[in-house]
């Protein structure tokens, strides 16, 4: 026999193998080492919780009011900039989000800090503002240089006359 034969039989032997174990595991319910008892949640399990909570009791209203479906706000860029996103559910309805002429930012519930979006010298600010089409997702980013919103923080989010209380910052 040569080298590539015997390779070849010992993988085919290891997965059989292996398959066999994890059959057996599955049909006996057997588990791994046992767990430790539940850890208190950490602040990321936390503002996951409490933003399924936020689009639950508020998402509702700002769909049937404003046309969009807010996905919510993350850390990006190592947390030096902070993503607000949302999907246009009516174009009409949501064409402040997208107008270039509302200014946009974000304040920090907690500091008060508020947060503008960047305006590049050769791209321009940091935000969509194509004409919104149904199903589609847009966003816009706020500066967060001194990295003042964390992860877990609440914030509020306003473009022009619009304001989004209550959003929980994601880590990426």
């Amino acid at each position: 026999m040569n080298a590539f034969t015997i390779t070849s039989r010992v993988l085919l032997m290891t997965s059989v193998v292996n398959s066999t174990l994890n059959l057996w595991a599955q049909a006996t319910g057997a588990r791994g080492p046992a767990q430790p008892s539940t850890p208190p949640k950490t602040q990321l399990q936390r503002s996951t919780a409490s933003s399924i909570g936020w689009r639950a009791r508020q998402g509702q209203y700002y769909q049937r009011n404003f046309g969009i479906d807010i996905l919510g706000v993350e850390r990006v860029s190592s947390g030096e900039m902070l993503a607000f996103r949302y999907v246009v559910l009516d174009p009409e309805k949501a064409q402040a989000f997208n107008d270039k002429r509302n200014s946009a930012y974000l304040i920090d519930e907690k500091t008060g800090a508020k947060l503008t979006v960047p305006q590049m010298e050769k791209v321009g600010a940091l935000r969509t503002t194509t004409t919104p089409q149904p199903g589609r997702m847009y966003w816009m980013v706020f500066a967060n240089t001194s990295r003042i919103v964390d992860a877990g923080a609440r914030v509020d989010v306003v473009i022009g006359d619009v304001h989004i209380e209550g959003l929980t910052v994601e880590a990426k």
